[in-house]
């Protein structure tokens, strides 16, 4: 999987699969953001951010998607009184 990155000039940045469909392509607005992803893509893991999730969504086929870890929920501790946030 190779994936390119082509800045945009009305929509920051665009990361499109290197010989792939047209439909394999996601919009960011940040360098950054397309660095993120990219990495969450190369370590074989699923983003937190919904946003990046579509975006990995589009970037990916059925089968490589389904292959990324899911995120693990956090865990708090406030006070003695154990809470579990999403």
């Amino acid at each position: 999987m190779e994936f390119i990155v082509l800045k945009d000039s009305s929509r920051g940045y665009v990361v499109k699969r290197k010989n792939g469909k047209y439909e394999e392509h996601a919009h960011l607005k940040t360098m950054n953001g397309c660095r993120q992803l990219l990495y969450y893509i190369k370590k074989g893991m699923l983003p937190k951010s919904e946003y990046l999730q579509g975006s990995c969504r589009r970037l990916l086929t059925t089968e490589e998607y389904d292959r990324l870890k899911k995120p693990k929920d956090r865990y708090y501790n406030r006070g003695g009184r154990k809470v579990e946030r999403k």
